[in-house]
């Protein structure tokens, strides 16, 4: 009974009140406190830097609201070596101040790769074997040669180039491709007209 009434007591109600004041306030005040340091709500927008050299974008004075990583370099003969080829965070998402940006660049020097052997396939299986080594079919050169659409040689720079020589990815590997029954045609012609020339 002397519990209950000391709860309901004047005293011990003061002391609840003044004690519940006290930890409101130490709560907002801690609330304001993080908030402050963790700069809530304040977001920067982050620019596109897809395209520009990696050194203007780590370089430019406007960038420095945020940090930047190189994560990864890949080689892309179409774009500009060193330049921005990806972002994490993408362009226009919101962050905080000092957020550290993931960048992935064209490599500075081109990927080497093994130079597949084409001779005795057809243009279309040759053309796949390049693709899938990271090479370009650059000119055909059309001989005679019954193996119709077959590869007959193959040549890099203008001179033979021998299965697992590594060269650049990208590079232009020119095919010499046989004409089949063209060719046999084109023989058949040839022999005629000697025959008529004696």
């Amino acid at each position: 009974m002397n519990f209950l009434h000391f709860l309901f007591s004047k005293k011990f109600l003061r002391h609840f009140l003044i004690a519940s004041v006290i930890m409101v306030v130490l709560i907002w005040v801690t609330l304001q406190s993080l908030s402050w340091y963790t700069k809530h709500d304040e977001y920067i927008v982050v620019p596109d830097f897809r395209g520009i050299f990696v050194q203007d974008v780590v370089g430019n004075p406007e960038n420095r609201n945020y940090r930047f990583s190189v994560i990864d370099s890949v080689f892309d003969p179409d774009k500009s070596k060193g330049s921005v080829l990806t972002q994490d965070p993408y362009p226009g998402s919101k962050v905080k101040q000092n957020r550290t940006i993931y960048l992935t660049i064209t490599s500075m020097v081109p990927e080497k790769t093994s130079m597949p052997d084409l001779r005795d396939l057809t243009l279309r299986q040759a053309q796949s074997m390049l693709e899938s080594a990271g090479l370009r079919l650059g000119k055909l050169l059309y001989i005679r040669s019954f193996d119709e659409d077959a590869v007959q040689n193959q040549l890099f720079e203008g001179k033979p180039i021998k299965a697992g020589t590594m060269i650049e990815k990208g590079s232009a590997v020119t095919l010499t491709v046989g004409m089949g029954a063209k060719a046999a045609e084109m023989m058949k012609a040839d022999s005629l007209a000697k025959d008529s020339l004696q």
